[in-house]
């Protein structure tokens, strides 16, 4: 049987569903090898599940390194294997390392022996944790797995046939292969039409960071306010907690006070060297075909900035368009930076950065960190000096994050709600644009500039003061902007505050519980529960 996944493996059901179908037999009986993908950003726990997943199932696990040559990679994974199955050492023994061929054999017999440890109705697969990294001494490595898929088209037990060759191999290879890594756009391109491995992948799988919700669990926080800080500044990639706990010395805050002195510990100290800043660096580091890495840095804080258009990244790191278009394109697919497109007009879009970690360091940690090294100020005052930084380009964002991902959940049985987004609004009267946080569209339509059925108009605010009436009337007024152009008239006006709302507005949602919906921070981590 296949094994349950592990109670210490926080969320993660469905990735563990769709790695136990690949390690079943093809249900119609078809022998061959199953080759699949699986992506993730560093330190969310893609790793861990890979590793815990080959021990339930007595898989083969093996993690390429950066800093390796191929030589020692392969010696390694030599190593690694005989440990692994000892019946097969005299047959890798045998293998010279950094000679040609020897990849293949490597993944043939790798492929045989998890293979044939086989039973009912699981086979243990072959894992290559960050397999991009054995890309760059080895660029056909991808054609070379292609091969291992293609030698299906044998016969079971046709072995040895002379002159009659799959690629590499001349008989059927049969086992269950994942390849892995970090490089999210180097294993996103695996399965596209110009790469060998296309249309022979079962599955191309993402492990995202948790959400706000899986974070607070997986962190042991229970009072929301502190959870949510905390996932504002370094986002839900469970990662970064043992080594941070290790970093500060102090156990996981509770209490706002508490968290103020453990994001200075683990943040604002110098030594050794700043977090965020190491962090960015490694972050850069996982795609082996980004050299020039300054460049994207100087990317990254041109969009903290505020610069949302190529024409305007462009123009802060001196770089034409072009050139510019495929720089952000690289941090898009890292998933570093989002491309938001506007609902209404889907051809408009803007740049944001996603990425936690990087949005705290260009927010709070760069401002200081020269004047925090030299001793001109302390990490705690440095704290306290940004604080009004951290609500306008680190809560905010996250707050305007959170709410959107919750909005669909908390308002689906309210509404007819089939999508949702953002999008721009003119106002030609006063001469004027509005930003709305959320737009929610009926099953029936689609986003266009005019036409379409608008259910839910929202707003998100995580300014410290409860919202009141004003937000309201901004927010009906936006509605009739619409509804000049869209069937907008009996749309929902829901908002989505962290501090909560004035007695007068909780009054008006109370007397039009059909139009006005309110949503606090609690609602928002709430929002898998039904809420009406």
């Amino acid at each position: 049987m296949l094994p349950k996944k592990p109670d210490e493996i926080v969320d993660r059901d469905e990735d563990w569903k769709i790695l136990e179908r690949f390690a079943r037999p093809s249900p119609i009986g078809t022998p061959g090898s199953g080759v699949a993908a699986l992506a993730g950003r560093r330190r969310t726990g893609k790793s861990y599940l890979l590793q815990r997943f080959a021990d339930a199932t007595g898989g083969f696990y093996f993690e390429a390194r950066l800093e390796e040559t191929l030589a020692e990679a392969q010696e390694r994974f030599r190593e690694e294997l005989i440990t692994y199955d000892p019946s097969r050492a005299a047959e890798l023994s045998a293998l010279s390392v950094a000679a040609h061929g020897t990849w293949d054999r490597l993944l043939k017999i790798a492929m045989d022996a998890t293979f044939s440890r086989s039973e009912g109705n699981r086979i243990p697969p072959f894992v290559i944790d960050e397999f991009p990294y054995l890309l760059r001494d080895t660029p056909h490595l991808q054609s070379i797995v292609k091969s291992v898929y293609d030698t299906r088209s044998f016969r079971r037990g046709e072995i040895g046939k002379p002159g009659i060759w799959v690629g590499y191999y001349d008989r059927l290879i049969e086992g269950r292969m994942l390849l892995c890594g970090s490089a999210m756009s180097v294993i996103h391109e695996l399965g596209h039409g110009s790469r060998p491995l296309f249309g022979r992948l079962t599955f191309q799988l993402t492990v995202d960071p948790f959400d706000h919700v899986d974070m607070a669990r997986f962190w042991g926080i229970e009072d929301r306010r502190v959870a949510f800080t905390l996932f504002a500044a370094l986002g839900g990639a469970p990662g970064y907690r043992d080594p941070l706990m290790e970093r500060t010395g102090l156990p996981v805050p509770q209490t706002m006070e508490e968290l103020d002195a453990w994001l200075t510990e683990a943040l604002l100290r110098p030594q050794p060297r700043f977090f965020t800043e190491a962090e960015i660096d490694r972050l850069l580091h996982e795609d082996p075909r980004i050299t020039d890495k300054d460049i994207y840095r100087q990317a990254m804080k041109a969009i903290s900035e505020g610069n949302a258009t190529l024409t305007k990244i462009g123009g802060a790191i001196g770089r034409a368009k072009e050139e510019t278009d495929g720089i952000v394109a690289r941090l898009v697919a890292m998933r570093y930076v989002d491309e938001w497109r506007d609902l209404l007009r889907p051809r408009d879009y803007l740049f944001r950065l996603n990425d936690p970690i990087v949005r705290f360091h260009h927010a709070v940690v760069e401002s200081c960190m020269r004047d925090v090294a030299r001793g001109a100020t302390t990490p705690d005052d440095a704290w306290r000096d940004a604080q009004q930084r951290f609500r306008s380009q680190v809560i905010g964002p996250m707050f305007e994050q959170i709410a959107t991902w919750s909005a669909f959940r908390l308002l689906y049985n309210r509404t007819d709600l089939g999508s949702d987004g953002w999008a721009l609004v003119p106002d030609p009267a006063n001469r004027t644009t509005h930003e709305v946080d959320y737009i929610g569209l009926a099953h029936n339509t689609s986003g266009r500039p005019k036409g379409s059925t608008i259910t839910v108009i929202g707003e998100t605010k995580a300014t410290e003061r409860p919202r009141g009436l004003k937000d309201l009337e901004r927010l009906r007024h936006i509605r009739a902007l619409l509804a000049k152009d869209h069937k907008a008239e009996n749309a929902v006006l829901a908002i989505f505050s962290m501090h909560g709302f004035s007695e007068h507005l909780r009054q008006a949602a109370k007397e039009a519980p059909d139009e006005i919906a309110l949503f606090d921070l609690d609602d928002v981590y709430r929002y898998r529960e039904p809420s009406f």
